[in-house]
């Protein structure tokens, strides 16, 4: 009976390491080392990535916590024929670069945001902003509304969300975070689409692939710690033209996000993408940015109204 149970526990240990080798995020690229699809700006001494398209009236596009510029593939040229369209990759994720000494908060990623655009000329733009990037990007209006013509919000949290001051920093927390992550990567990423079958394994492979740089999993935990240093959003100074674009079926970030949102920017527009999930630009590139075009063309009449696109 003894041997049975030494057996039974050799058995789940070797289980949980094979599982452990077979879903863990391995950090086994340097930044430096790692191809990148678009060029890299030295920004206050720190590499941001980024790519562009387009000529025109500048759109900025702001990706998701875990995300980067590969989410954006498909709305950017639609956007592109009449927009220089420019999608980042923040602080800490994607393909810019892991510092261990650089602020990873929103404000410290709204200043970021920033001073891309001055490096890249860009005065003015409408800020776009996916998920926690949309907080990013209602911060970013509310400190630089001179900088904003036009604010989107594209199934945005509320980013007044709760976040511990200091994350577990115990050795077997780090071990275990990389075996959780890979366990959870996957399954958040399906669970984003309505129809799961959009959800390629050439695209998911692309959508993961830049977690393998070292010093992804230290920023991604101090990306949320870090943000118990951002103080309250004034909205007061966000009078900017507001969209806000939601999928009918997310279920990451539900739609009572934008009516919370909407109760502090009143003037807000409120589009629902029928047949959408939380990741909507990559499922329904067409309608997405048809509905931002629509907005952008008739900004300066935009009213609290909700519309429902078409099933």
């Amino acid at each position: 009976m003894k041997r049975l149970l030494l057996l039974l526990i050799g058995g789940v240990a070797a289980g949980a390491v094979l599982l452990a080798r077979r879903v863990a995020i391995r950090e086994d690229l340097d930044w430096a080392d790692a191809s990148k699809p678009g060029r890299v700006a030295d920004i206050d001494g720190y590499g941001v990535h980024y790519v562009e398209q387009g000529a025109g009236p500048a759109i900025v596009l702001i990706h998701g916590f875990g995300g980067h510029t590969y989410h954006f593939r498909k709305i950017m040229p639609l956007l592109a024929h009449r927009h220089r369209v420019v999608a980042l990759d923040l602080k800490g994720y994607g393909y810019s670069a892991r510092d261990a000494g650089a602020g990873l908060s929103f404000t410290d990623q709204a200043v970021m945001v920033r001073g891309l655009m001055r490096h890249l000329g860009i005065d003015r733009a409408v800020i776009a902003g996916h998920s926690m990037g949309g907080a990013v990007a209602r911060r970013f209006a509310a400190t630089y509304p001179e900088a904003t013509g036009a604010l989107v919000l594209i199934a945005s949290v509320t980013g007044e969300e709760h976040m511990p001051r200091r994350m577990p920093a115990a050795p077997l927390f780090k071990r275990m975070v990389p075996i959780g992550a890979g366990l959870v990567a996957g399954r958040i990423l399906k669970a984003s689409y309505y129809d799961p079958s959009v959800l390629t394994p050439e695209a998911r492979a692309e959508y993961l692939r830049p977690i393998r740089i070292k010093g992804s999993m230290d920023g991604l935990l101090r990306s949320m710690s870090d943000r118990a240093k951002d103080h309250p959003i004034d909205d007061a100074r966000i009078t900017m033209p507001v969209l806000l674009l939601y999928g009918a079926d997310d279920r990451v970030v539900p739609l009572s996000a934008a009516q919370r949102i909407r109760e502090r920017l009143p003037h807000a527009r409120l589009v629902v993408v029928q047949r959408a999930g939380h990741l909507l630009y990559d499922e329904r590139p067409g309608e997405c940015a048809g509905f931002i075009e629509e907005f952008l063309a008739t900004s300066t009449s935009v009213s609290g109204a909700t519309f429902a696109a078409p099933a």
